[in-house]
């Protein structure tokens, strides 16, 4: 059975994550929790939780026979412990954004993910132990087009 658009779309994004360059001291494995990976943050730990999101397909094709154009997001969100520079968790947020910047076009065999709206870097959440901030990464996957 070949893989469904959503399993390239959810590949697509997570290696592009799994590219991103870190700040000194961070690693993938150690700092940058992939969706389902079991993670147990300590009160000091700097870290990036990621979510991918399917939104609702949009239909263009009267004839039904072209596939949906597919969206979502992804969330990347920056978990910076509270009581160290708040500014640098910032700093990280807005290199991911910078990262995943308007224009890029990710694939994965036949599937194109783009991303055309700049990142989001939103509002700082403080919590018990990190202030979160969060960063929203739109992108959208076209049908392809038969030849």
């Amino acid at each position: 059975m070949a893989d469904s658009i959503e399993k390239k779309i959810y590949q697509a994004l997570l290696l592009k994550v799994q590219a991103l360059p870190l700040p000194t001291g961070m690693t993938q494995a150690a700092n940058v929790v992939l969706p389902g990976v079991t993670f147990t943050p300590t009160a000091t730990t700097k870290f990036i939780s990621v979510e991918v999101h399917f939104n609702r397909s949009i239909e263009t094709d009267l004839s039904l026979v072209l596939d949906p154009i597919r969206q979502g997001f992804m969330r990347c969100n920056v978990m910076w412990p509270k009581g160290t520079a708040l500014v640098d968790g910032v700093d990280l947020a807005g290199s991911i954004a910078a990262f995943f910047k308007r224009g890029t076009k990710l694939l994965r065999t036949d599937t194109q993910v783009r991303i055309d709206e700049a990142p989001e870097v939103g509002v700082v959440v403080t919590g018990d132990t990190h202030q979160t901030i969060p960063v929203t990464i739109r992108w959208t996957c076209y049908p392809q087009a038969p030849a």
